[in-house]
């Protein structure tokens, strides 16, 4: 194994270092691994923007104009764009690049600053996961994050979450986040209300599929202060795990803090060098 010294070498030091150590196809195949964050062997888009836009060369081009660039590319090596680029694809796709340029950007995805960073996430994890990236944090097991720590394993992997990741996608959360977001934005005006006749099929919005039948047809902004048991698709076994969370309405679950975190955490990822 080579010597990972980036680190401690101004950025010209280290991308002659990696010239030296390293030949084309290493420093291609090390960006597409650090670029692939969800390992699955192909770059999607969302995964190669935030270092294609920061880019020097690229600040002043806009996103939509990298998509459309990155789809037409993708159409030309016999690919869809949501599909991504296989590492054969991404090795054509900066073949204009020189050894220089690789090396640089190489030296970036290895984690290259001219200053330590400072960041840290330690009040809303536990001691024991200090730090630690946003990635090895996501990966960890849901009592890294404070507040669920004293939940008990048994009882949270009855809601079906094993880690922090899971927790940042966990469906009843995202659903109760989006109704208490959005229930502020109803008007109670009376010219919004509906002239139409009781009962029948109405093509009005509604987020029925959502809520148990009883509830289906309340205003938005009532649903908050609904029990978390109104979601249709909480099973009785975890509106008795929120309750120990004392979570007991849909606003209570919209709003606890740690979904909130562990959401917002698998936001930053794709930045984390």
């Amino acid at each position: 194994k080579r010597q990972k010294t980036i680190g401690s070498q101004t950025f010209d030091e280290a991308r002659q270092g990696v010239l030296k150590d390293y030949d084309r196809e290493e420093m291609l195949d090390g960006i597409f691994d650090a670029w692939d964050y969800d390992g699955n062997g192909a770059l999607t888009l969302e995964e190669i923007l935030p270092f294609y836009m920061k880019s020097s060369k690229s600040n002043d081009v806009l996103e939509p104009q990298v998509r459309a660039g990155f789809e037409k590319f993708c159409t030309s090596q016999g690919l869809q764009a949501t599909d991504g680029l296989t590492k054969s694809a991404f090795k054509t796709w900066l073949s204009k690049l020189t050894n220089e340029q690789l090396a640089s950007h190489f030296v970036r995805v290895k984690g290259w600053t001219s200053e330590a960073y400072k960041m840290n996430l330690n009040l809303a994890i536990v001691k024991e996961y200090r730090g630690k990236t946003i990635k090895e944090i996501l990966d960890s097991p849901v009592d890294a994050l404070r507040g669920l720590s004293d939940i008990g394993e048994e009882a949270l992997q009855k809601l079906g979450v094993k880690t922090v990741r899971e927790v940042a996608v966990w469906r009843p959360f995202l659903l109760a986040r989006a109704i208490v977001t959005l229930a502020p934005t109803e008007s109670s005006d009376k010219d919004a209300e509906s002239d139409a006749p009781a009962g029948g099929i109405l093509k009005k919005m509604n987020i029925r599929n959502m809520l148990d039948k009883e509830f289906e047809a309340l205003p938005l902004k009532q649903v908050p202060d609904l029990p978390v048991s109104a979601l249709s698709i909480l099973p009785p076994e975890c509106v008795e795990v929120l309750h120990t969370m004392r979570i007991r309405t849909i606003k209570h679950l919209g709003q606890r803090k740690y979904f909130h975190w562990a959401n917002s955490m698998l936001e930053l990822e794709q930045y984390e060098a």
